[in-house]
């Protein structure tokens, strides 16, 4: 059993196979809106729109869910809350520009965390 110095915390051992991305999970999405969904957690979410796109955090997606964004069109990636809390560090939603990621967490139930290339 591993033990802790005082404020530190000992993580359990992870399959690393667990994580290795194959083709079935990149998810090309052509549309211009999409509600994330359980089947969509550990997922890539390449969109190739030429239009804007909204991405909503639908409800019920729970603690642990999280997926990445990819810009791959001309057209801007935002994120939506849904009825959700949604933050980043810098309070913006959106992709910067064509070939933006962006990651969406959800490390606690109900609040989704948006982190890499954001911008207006």
């Amino acid at each position: 059993m591993l033990k802790a110095a005082p404020n530190q915390t000992v993580f359990p051992t992870v399959d690393s196979s667990a994580f290795i991305l194959s083709a079935a999970g990149i998810i090309t999405e052509s549309g211009t809106t999409r509600t994330l969904s359980a089947g969509d957690n550990g997922k890539v979410i390449y969109c190739t729109s030429g239009s804007a796109v909204t991405i909503t955090c639908a409800a019920g997606l729970g603690a642990g869910f999280s997926c990445t964004i990819i810009q791959g069109g001309a057209g801007k990636v935002t994120v939506a809350a849904g009825g959700q809390t949604l933050v980043s560090y810098s309070s913006l939603f959106s992709t910067m520009g064509t070939n933006a990621v962006i990651s969406a967490i959800c490390p606690i139930a109900n609040t989704f965390l948006l982190a890499g290339n954001l911008g207006l």
